[in-house]
């Protein structure tokens, strides 16, 4: 069901969407526990069914991005030939996932084209999307530093 709210699924065949869900696992998760953490093998897209999970770079603790919306997806770092996660996903409230396998994903997309071309589509819309924030977030930490600056 959570797959169907994932933007990322919107208008793909609906035998891939089937397939999705049948290869998706259900995890469910305590405040302040880690889904992953940077330098981890990404081996799994998360789809948020509840809950709240903020991701951080580790080597500051800054955060830099909140997940909390059902169908959300997170760790794509998976998807886009990445090795390793590049941040930490801590749950800020207890949190159910559905963990989609990169292997497995990849495999189901390779067999219907279509559907591959959508979901990248959505896949590269939505961290289009999460790049302006980030720069948005930029320019305001900027700003915010120079109007404290006595010139």
């Amino acid at each position: 069901m959570y797959i169907r709210q994932s933007d990322l699924f919107w208008g793909l065949n609906q035998n891939v969407v089937n397939q999705v869900m049948a290869i998706a696992e259900r995890e469910a998760f305590a405040e302040g526990e880690i889904l992953f953490r940077s330098g981890d093998a990404a081996r799994y897209l998360f789809i948020l069914a509840q809950g709240e999970v903020k991701i951080t770079i580790a080597e500051t603790g800054k955060q830099v991005y909140t997940g909390n919306r059902v169908g959300e997806a997170f760790g794509w770092s998976s998807l886009i030939d990445h090795s390793h996660y590049g941040g930490d996903a801590i749950c800020a409230t207890p949190v159910v996932v559905l963990k989609l396998d990169r292997g497995r994903l990849l495999k189901l997309l390779d067999g219907d084209m279509e559907s591959g071309y959508l979901f990248f589509k959505h896949l590269s819309r939505a961290l289009g999307g999460r790049l302006m924030q980030a720069y948005q977030q930029m320019a305001e930490a900027n700003t915010d530093r120079f109007e404290k600056c006595d010139v």
